[in-house]
């Protein structure tokens, strides 16, 4: 009974290890190499990657050179070790040699080596496994709207002994130094390759910015190409918000422009996006290192239209700062004009209504066809006009000349810049204002001065840039200097005669020594 007991196990046992036996080679004798995803139907093959799909499971990793894989066969330690896919995109594997695994993924390549071993006689029903244990680099190309476009190896997150984590879209931009202003974050492109058809996934970083959408920030993959289009309007309270993501364009990094038009000192200039200071209220700046500027708190010390404006020494008092255009050259070679009201941003105090810079952009600024004098004084007195202004303080005061002066400062400050009156000569209580205005016309204006007056436009008025404050002579010193000019030409005369003398008694004293000198000899 013991014995037909053991007997009946011993046969079932048996069954049972041929039936999985026949099972596990019949899964691996159907296994077949997976087919390369189809493109849509979609003539222009867009792929479109929905919100909920990972990209990752819609694209399985395929193996090229430089990856490292660790082959595991069953029961067989032998064989079992790394293997390193070569430039040619082989492995060389033991007995079976080279096979091409380039384009592959690791499912397709456990099918491809187990049907090797299995038509080559040399293993039978093998359990093969491959993993993937360092991937190669990935290198993608970033075009378009970014800071630095080019070719970018884009490193692995985290180590190789806790594990390493693909590179995502946003690290690739950060990398390239951010998207640049004039870029149209609805319409990111990552072109990607695989198993030879080419795909699109199109990204919306502005989802991302207002909803979070971590989906938009895609795995990439070796050869992916990534495309920032520009935008065909820019709208300045989105370009704000992009200024503070983290994949915008790096704004410490220096960018040169050009500034032409109404401002003291046009021509080209480099600015950085560190803040700026002005010291002394002249026109010196002075720069703090920041590395990277996110916040919208600190918008005023990046690279602006009105930061440019003010290193080009600030508007002069003919220019139309409602009509400022900053010109752009898009990479596709097209031209982009940006309007700046820098009134309406004087009367707002939002940022949107100045204008964002980057690298090779050109500020114009234009004359204006009339001036109005209550706008050019608040405008003087703005962040952006000069921190100093020139006026000529000339005539009867005590030292005359050219002062530099703050802005919209009064005329009784510049006469007493000036020493005030020459107590003896200067008509006192009058001075005259010359204005060369912005249309080329001079006004004249002679106002009574009282010291005890405060600022206001009829006799203590505020001066512009430029401008003449003369003083005039007393009627006592016009009358002396009239008196002077008369007698002068008598002086004149006398000086001359006295001037004759004084060379006859030389002359003569010089002949009265020559005949003192004669010796007579009898």
């Amino acid at each position: 009974m013991m014995f037909k007991l053991i007997f009946y196990q011993t046969i079932s046992i048996f069954i049972l290890l041929n039936f999985f036996s026949t099972v596990s080679a019949q899964e691996l004798s159907q296994r077949q190499s997976l087919k390369p995803l189809s493109p849509t139907n979609n003539k222009n093959t867009n792929y479109s990657v929905a919100p909920q799909i990972n990209s990752r499971q819609e694209f399985p990793y395929t193996l090229d050179a430089g990856d490292v894989i660790a082959l595991d066969i069953f029961n067989v330690p032998e064989y079992s070790r790394e293997y390193q896919v070569l430039v040619d995109g082989t492995l060389n594997l033991p007995l079976i040699n080279r096979i091409s695994v380039a384009g592959l993924t690791l499912e397709e390549v456990e099918s491809i080596v187990t049907q090797e071993y299995v038509s080559k006689g040399l293993l039978r029903n093998p359990l093969i496994s491959v993993n993937l244990i360092a991937p190669r680099p990935v290198m993608v190309a970033i075009v378009g709207e970014i800071r630095t476009p080019g070719s970018y190896s884009i490193p692995f997150e985290g180590t190789t002994d806790k594990g390493r984590k693909f590179p995502n879209l946003i690290s690739a931009l950060q990398l390239a130094n951010g998207i640049n202003a004039s870029a149209d974050p609805r319409q990111v492109k990552v072109i990607r390759n695989y198993k030879g058809q080419e795909y699109t996934i199109p990204v919306n970083f502005w989802n991302f910015l207002e909803q979070g959408d971590l989906t938009q920030n895609i795995i990439l993959r070796d050869g992916d190409r990534i495309v920032i289009p520009s935008a065909e309007t820019v709208d300045p309270v989105e370009v704000l918000r992009m200024a503070t993501a983290n994949f915008s364009a790096n704004l410490s990094i220096p960018i040169t422009v050009s500034i032409v038009g109404e401002v003291n000192r046009p021509g080209p200039y480099t600015l950085t996006g560190d803040d700026v200071r002005s010291e002394n209220l002249d026109d010196k700046l002075t720069f703090q290192n920041n590395n990277v500027i996110r916040d919208e708190q600190v918008l005023a010390g990046i690279p602006t239209a009105t930061r440019a404006i003010k290193t080009a020494g600030g508007l002069t008092a003919k220019a139309d700062i409602r009509n400022i255009e900053v010109r752009r050259t898009l990479p596709s070679g097209q031209e982009q004009m940006l309007k700046v009201n820098l009134w309406e941003f004087l009367q707002t105090g939002r940022f949107r209504d100045d204008a964002l810079l980057q690298n090779g952009d050109r500020i114009f600024i234009p004359a204006a066809e009339t001036i109005d004098e209550t706008e050019v004084r608040q405008v003087a007195v703005a962040s952006f006009s000069p921190n100093r202004i020139n006026v000529s303080v000339v005539g009867e005061v005590k030292n005359p000349g050219l002062k530099e002066l703050p802005p919209n400062v009064s005329l009784q400050q510049a006469l007493l810049q000036a020493g005030g009156f020459n107590n003896v000569r200067a008509k006192e209580y009058v001075a005259k204002l010359v204005r060369l205005n912005a249309n080329g016309t001079v006004t004249e204006k002679s106002i009574k001065v009282d010291f005890s007056a405060p600022l206001n436009g009829e006799n203590n008025p505020p001066l512009l840039n430029n401008d003449i404050v003369f003083i005039e002579r007393s009627t006592l010193a016009v009358a002396a200097d009239v008196i002077f000019s008369s007698v002068n030409p008598l002086n004149q005369l006398l000086n001359t005669i006295n001037l004759f003398k004084s060379t006859w008694d030389l002359f003569d004293n010089d002949n009265n020594s020559n005949n003192s000198s004669v010796i007579r000899i009898d």
